[in-house]
């Protein structure tokens, strides 16, 4: 069980160092705790499009999603200077107590290395080019959107699970037939002539779209 803990944190750990970096890349630069765990959940949530294993394959719902693994395995980045801190601000809150504010960006000199071992691994080269799309999607949702659009996920908006209960989309279901993101992602085909197959980097933009709206409203 100690084994299968440590090697979650690892995976986590490097999957965190390549979202950070793919925000990067398609212009983010930096994020915030709570469009973070956004990102995180497209990531684990639409993963099976690319055939990739999501890291965690269910979540709480309660609110926006969050993962305190997640949360954990970034604040040992900050302490090992791989992420750092790029503001920190206080903001009022409707629960009266005051809420801190704080944006992540990767520290891309330290990390850089690290990257490199990570991404020459077969499975995350995959990975890496995943992520990257993705971000270019999700960024193109206004960033005090970016939690919502989460919450407007085919999966994570299922009315058969209620607050408080867990949103299966990978743990015990299956990650594709039995997410319902997935699912939603390939129904678009139906919508195309019969001439056209989209790709899944087109079903991914498509479904990052459809979330675009709804959060926008």
């Amino acid at each position: 069980m100690r084994e299968e803990t440590a090697a979650l944190q690892i995976l986590i750990r490097a999957r965190l160092l390549q979202m950070l970096s793919a925000i990067e890349l398609t212009g983010g630069a930096a994020i915030s705790l709570e469009s973070l765990n956004a990102f995180a959940y497209f990531a684990n949530v639409l993963s099976p499009l690319w055939e990739i294993e999501p890291v965690e394959g269910s979540v709480l719902k309660d609110g926006a999603p969050r993962f305190p693994l997640l949360e954990a395995e970034l604040d040992r980045l900050v302490g090992e200077g791989l992420v750092v801190v790029d503001s920190l601000a206080i903001e009022a809150s409707t629960e009266g107590s005051p809420m801190f504010k704080v944006v992540f960006k990767v520290n891309t000199a330290v990390a850089a290395p690290v990257l490199l071992i990570i991404q020459a691994l077969p499975d995350e080269q995959s990975a890496a080019g995943f992520l990257v799309e993705l971000a270019a999607a999700f960024l193109d949702i206004r960033f005090d959107r970016q939690d919502d659009a989460a919450t407007k996920d085919a999966a994570y908006s299922n009315p058969k699970v209620s607050t408080g209960r867990v949103v299966d989309f990978a743990e015990w279901v299956s990650p594709t037939k039995g997410n319902a993101s997935w699912n939603v992602a390939q129904s678009f085909q139906r919508y195309v002539p019969e001439t056209v197959t989209l790709s899944r980097a087109e079903k991914l933009v498509m479904y990052m779209n459809l979330m675009k709206r709804r959060a926008h409203g």
